[in-house]
C-alpha cells in the first residue's frame, strides 16, 4: 500500500525536523506507539498497540531513522510483529520551507501480511490515512507549544 502526501507544519522545517526524529515527540504524537528504546545508531525497539475492527494487537518491532539530511530529510523503516501478523514501512519524509510554515512530504510504502491483511485493502488504506492525519495533527500541536 502506497503512502504519500504532504502536510502543512506552521514551523521552520528545522523545528519540524527536530520534531519528526525525537523518539520522545513521536511516542507522544504517534497513534499506537507506546514505547520506544534506543538500539543502536538511529534504531529503536518499539512496542506498538494497533488494531483494525476485532483484529486487534500488541506488536514489537524496530523503527530506524536512516539517510538523515540534517533539516532536510530522512528515511523511516519500521518493521513489526504481533499476533494478528506483520507490518513493514519505508517512508521517506522530506522538510521544505513554506511561507506559513514547512511542507512535510512524505512518499513510502506499508507492507501488512496475516490475518489483519486480511480485513481488504480498501479497509487498511483508510485506516492508514486516519492514523497519519492524526499524528500529523499531533505534531502540529507539538510545534504550536514549541512557538509558544
Amino acid at each position: 500500500m502506497q503512502l504519500n502526501g504532504q502536510k502543512l507544519i506552521e514551523a521552520s522545517p528545522e523545528v519540524c525536523f527536530r520534531l519528526f526524529i525525537d523518539p520522545e515527540v513521536l511516542v507522544r504524537t504517534m497513534p499506537g506507539l507506546k514505547h520506544l528504546e534506543p538500539a543502536g545508531q538511529g534504531t529503536y525497539a518499539a512496542e506498538m498497540e494497533m488494531g483494525v475492527a476485532a483484529i486487534r494487537g500488541h506488536y514489537s518491532g524496530t523503527m530506524t531513522i536512516k539517510d538523515v539530511v540534517e533539516d532536510k530529510s530522512y528515511r523511516l523503516a519500521m518493521d513489526g510483529q504481533g499476533p494478528g501478523g506483520f507490518v513493514n514501512v519505508d517512508i521517506a519524509v522530506h522538510f521544505e520551507p513554506d511561507e506559513k510554515g514547512c511542507q512535510v512530504v512524505y512518499d513510502g510504502e506499508a507492507k501488512v501480511g496475516g490475518t489483519v491483511a486480511g480485513v481488504g485493502q480498501r479497509m487498511l488504506s483508510g485506516v492508514a490515512g486516519f492514523i497519519m492525519n492524526q499524528f500529523f495533527g499531533n505534531v502540529a500541536k507539538e510545534a504550536r507549544k514549541v512557538r509558544e
